[in-house]
């Protein structure tokens, strides 16, 4: 009989619990056996009218509090994107026994990468366009997954779910801008602080495949990096990060 894992999955940068779209059903159906809780960082989703804090390791500590794993004192694994990541990263090495594997996709450390790699600066001017449309879900959704996927033929697929999802739970710019600082602050230690698998993609537009690569070089571990995918793997090509969380 297979063994039962206990999966958390968090997103990244002013996404919900909602964004990981058809994803969430597929990677339940994909591990029938598994346990999954999909938890929102404060101030996305679910969680929008809340304020997000500044520091990373505020929402370690946020979500540790929430995650029903800790609660019940059971190891788990993380699934994390971008943000997400770094979050797993500074809660692997505070509480290393909580976590007991992570699956890291898309992220990036300040000291690692430079500023200018972290963030495409051709992203600046379609980010700054979102100031004031929050309550506008369709040109929100259209011009973030423009920026964060490659596949029109996935974003046509997700974008009527993802409007009515950011519909429901518009986001604050203000707290897209805090969560930019905490990330912008946030540098990696200088060795994996568990065990951990990076992914990336050389396709990534919103944060240079550079940032992966590197992280790899620093912590001396591979990094499996998707040909075409944007910096919404999950999105753009489900199978191929499913098959890689074998």
């Amino acid at each position: 009989m297979a063994t039962s894992r206990n999966w958390l999955l968090l997103r990244g940068l002013a996404r919900g619990v909602g964004h990981w779209g058809s994803f969430a059903e597929k990677i339940q159906q994909h591990f029938p056996n598994d346990k999954f809780e999909f938890l929102d960082l404060p101030g996305n989703g679910s969680r929008h009218e809340e304020t997000s804090p500044i520091k990373i390791s505020e929402y370690v500590k946020d979500l540790r509090a929430r995650c029903s794993y800790v609660q019940k004192g059971e190891p788990f694994q993380v699934l994390s994107v971008s943000l997400g990541a770094m979050i797993t990263v500074e809660w692997m090495k505070e509480y290393p026994h909580e976590i007991r594997k992570a699956t890291l996709v898309c992220t990036s450390s300040g000291g690692f990468s430079p500023f200018y790699r972290r963030f495409i600066a051709g992203n600046i001017p379609k980010g700054l366009k979102l100031i004031g449309r929050e309550k506008d879900e369709t040109f929100w959704e259209k011009t973030i997954l423009g920026m964060i996927t490659n596949s029109h033929e996935r974003r046509e697929e997700e974008i009527g779910a993802m409007m009515e999802y950011t519909k429901q739970h518009p986001m604050n710019p203000q707290n897209v801008i805090r969560q930019m600082l905490a990330a912008s602050r946030y540098r990696f230690p200088d060795s994996a602080p568990g065990d951990i698998r990076l992914l990336g993609s050389h396709g990534d537009r919103l944060v240079s495949p550079t940032c992966t690569l590197k992280i790899a070089e620093k912590w001396g571990v591979r990094a499996e990096m998707h040909p075409w995918a944007g910096h919404d793997v999950p999105i753009d090509d489900p199978q191929w990060l499913l098959e890689h969380l074998l």
